[in-house]
């Protein structure tokens, strides 16, 4: 008899938690903070061509580390933008 009360309390548990990600999946963040994401997404591209210009001129070390950080940076942050409006993706994959 002790044992059901347990797993009652897991069970609604692991729906708390599937009903909360959920949630988070489908929903999108602020207006000010999808502006934000936007903005950045758009001068990123410049910033990261002209470290990466900088990067080679001067000849760093670790120059192709660095330069692969920077377009990393660029992929992610082009990703939350797609997030943030409301274009995770799929519609690419679809096509």
């Amino acid at each position: 008899m002790r044992k059901q009360p347990a797993i009652i309390l897991r069970a609604l548990l692991a729906a708390l938690l599937a009903a909360s990600l959920a949630g988070c999946a489908t929903n999108r963040p602020p207006r000010r903070i999808q502006d934000a994401i936007h903005t950045v997404n758009r001068y990123m591209p410049g910033y990261v061509a002209e470290a990466n210009k900088a990067l080679e001129a001067v000849d760093h070390p670790d120059k192709e580390r660095l330069t692969g950080i920077g377009e990393r940076l660029q992929r992610a942050v082009d990703a939350l933008d797609r997030w943030a409006n409301g274009d995770d993706g799929r519609r690419e994959e679809e096509r």
